[in-house]
């Protein structure tokens, strides 16, 4: 019995087991009061949804009224989401158009540029190298 109580690992799995044991205890007792409390809560709403319903507006006696109205809306939300798009794409062709026309514009600066970053970005000058005379000569 001595070693029992001696060996950490044993007093460790008695301690779990106590506290598993109480821990359902306290559950269960969490739980009885939450049933408790149910009926209250479900009792002080109901006075709101009475209130709601009484504040709510009549509903229209035409049904078929109703509807076209609701379809009218529909219709005017999607032609305003439609205008909106053309002028969105209408906008981003303009955008598109104005910067190929700014790309293309070519004068004798651009064209020196454009000479001067070739040789600064092309191959180095050690994979083609100046070609002297020398060679020329001999024959």
């Amino acid at each position: 019995m001595e070693d029992l109580l001696t060996n950490p690992l044993i007093i460790a799995a008695i301690i779990g087991i106590i506290s598993a044991i109480f821990g359902k205890k306290s559950k269960e007792e969490k739980q009885n009061s939450q049933k408790r409390k149910k009926p209250q809560h479900v009792q002080s709403a109901s006075p709101q949804k009475k209130q709601s319903k009484e504040d709510a507006p009549a509903p229209i006696p035409n049904r078929m009224e109703q509807a076209r109205r609701e379809a009218e809306e529909r219709r005017r939300e999607t032609a305003r989401n439609l205008k909106g798009l053309e002028r969105d794409l209408a906008a981003a062709k303009q955008k598109t158009v104005y910067t190929k026309q700014k790309m293309l514009q070519v004068n004798k600066d651009t064209v020196v540029q454009g000479i001067v970053l070739g040789e600064v970005f092309g191959p180095p000058r050690a994979k083609k190298p100046h070609r002297t005379m020398r060679p020329a000569r001999k024959n």
